[in-house]
């Protein structure tokens, strides 16, 4: 990940542009990124024209879009990462509060805005960031689950929710169907409580 330039205030908070060379980058970006960022790139923009004799016509435009992130998605096949969220700073072709997806790929620069240095040393010190083959295996167990029509929520580690889940194992998962082996280990715990109460009833 090549570092284009950065302001941090007092504060700790700032601005980061950053340009992904390599797909290991992306999934930097996907970590670095948090929903209510804000984040500042080059998008292509489909634009209707009219024309004097009143038809319109439409065009795709390049322009520079700055949105507040509202949901994150990592296309590990493409590499590529879509952020959207509503459009920040009005221009010729966006309106303010217009909704927008920007994709962030390879050798494309972004702005991180809003950017807190304590998230990013909060990251540092997450494990997932660090292994390379661990991080691998969680992308494809979001593909898997994703794949098997299931949903994902990461939950971000400076979040109380996200807090509790490290305490455990960092993964949780909320199952719709029964599963046996689960029901005879809860009736063995019944059993064993059970024969525990008869011989404290015959002492």
């Amino acid at each position: 990940m090549k570092l284009l330039g950065k302001y941090v205030d007092k504060g700790m908070q700032g601005n980061v542009t950053l340009m992904p060379e390599e797909s290991e980058d992306m999934w930097h970006a996907y970590n670095l990124i948090a929903e209510g960022d804000s984040v500042r790139s080059t998008t292509i923009r489909k634009v209707q024209n009219e024309t004097a004799t009143g038809s319109s016509t439409s065009s795709r435009v390049r322009t520079t879009l700055t949105i507040a992130v509202e949901s994150i998605d990592f296309d590990t096949q493409a590499c590529v990462l879509r952020l959207k969220g509503r459009n920040i700073e009005e221009n010729q072709y966006v309106k303010m509060g217009a909704y927008h997806t920007l994709d962030l790929e390879l050798n494309r620069k972004f702005e991180l805005r809003n950017y807190s240095l304590i998230k990013q040393k909060d990251q540092e010190h997450d494990p997932r960031c660090q292994d390379v083959n661990l991080r691998k295996e969680y992308v494809n167990l979001v593909e898997s689950v994703r794949d098997a029509g299931g949903e994902v929520k990461i939950f971000s580690s400076m979040h109380i929710s996200g807090e509790q889940l490290a305490q455990l194992t960092g993964i949780a998962a909320l199952l719709r169907f029964p599963m046996p082996e689960l029901e005879d280990s809860d009736d063995d715990d019944d059993e064993d409580g059970a024969a525990g109460g008869d011989n404290s009833d015959s002492d």
